[in-house]
């Protein structure tokens, strides 16, 4: 009870905040969008990585655990099940997700702010693979997947954070101005991250008629993925923090991009945005349920 009411209810009493926020204020909101995504969310994953430079051996150890489980998703849905008519809903709502805006504010309040900058190796590495090889296998073309991947702002706001920490320049010690204004979008990113992703729900419409799809999808994704993450870890060797990391990242509730993905191929995507509110709901419960198992 003790992970839920200081990791958990904190985050979804944001969440509610944001989506009642959403369903009461109908305007456009791509500038919160913009801001978020450009601003706070960049600033929140330079500062950890700048001050917590991880070791390439950690992003080999998360790139080989991850591709395990992205490989068992390929084999499933897109081979064994590829008739089905809801297997690309279940590939998109599988490997996407929410390892930010979700996944660094749990992390943080559950294990600490070290443990963010681990979460950050986790998004780029699931970042690189499901924006590269995921998307490739939905449009066979992975050039135009690479494009992509490189007009993602999170990837320069990595770069300049790894290049800087390893150079022994740290944020912290910038000229004053530069680091109390840092400092305030650091301090203020995970509560707007987090309100963001309230408002983003309030803007789905559930799909009731596919119910059955829809919760499917959501308990392979906060359940299924996280275990077979648990032995792909085990199988890997990771240990400790990193490994606490990995597994809490990888029950994290699906991602709006498998909706925006969802939505320009054309694959249901209004069942893939109520898969998104569905997850997103139960994770109080899973995610609870994940930390109180392993981050003993």
């Amino acid at each position: 009870m003790g992970v839920f009411v200081q990791a958990i209810l904190p985050l979804m009493i944001l969440i509610a905040l944001g989506y009642l926020i959403g369903k009461l204020y109908k305007g456009d909101s791509k500038i919160f969008s913009k801001a978020t995504l450009w601003l706070f969310a960049n600033v929140l994953t330079f500062s950890f990585v700048n001050s917590h430079p991880p070791r390439a051996k950690n992003f080999v150890l998360y790139a080989a655990a991850f591709s395990i489980v992205f490989i068992y998703n390929i084999i499933v849905f897109k081979f064994l099940a590829r008739k089905h008519e809801m297997s690309n809903v279940y590939f998109l709502t599988s490997i996407f997700g929410n390892t930010g805006y979700l996944g660094y504010p749990v992390l943080g309040l559950a294990l600490g702010q070290e443990s963010i900058s681990y979460g950050v190796i986790y998004s780029i590495v699931s970042i690189i693979i499901v924006n590269t090889f995921g998307i490739a296998f939905m449009t066979k073309n992975l050039k135009n997947s690479l494009k992509n991947l490189a007009k993602l702002p999170f990837i320069y706001a990595v770069l300049i954070g790894l290049v800087l920490g390893y150079s022994g320049i740290f944020w912290t010690n910038f000229p004053t101005p530069i680091y109390k204004t840092l400092k305030m979008l650091n301090d203020a990113a995970i509560p707007v991250i987090t309100v963001f992703l309230g408002v983003m729900i309030s803007k789905i419409k559930f799909e009731r008629k596919n119910l059955n799809a829809i919760l499917t999808a959501a308990i392979h994704k906060l359940i299924i993925i996280p275990a077979l993450s648990l032995l792909a870890a085990k199988l890997i060797g990771l240990k400790g923090l990193i490994y606490t990391v990995f597994i809490i990242e990888s029950a994290m509730p699906t991602a709006m991009n498998a909706s925006v993905i969802a939505s320009a191929l054309d694959e249901k995507p209004e069942v893939v945005s109520s898969e998104i509110a569905l997850s997103t709901i139960l994770s109080a419960v899973t995610l609870t349920f994940w930390i109180n198992l392993i981050a003993k």
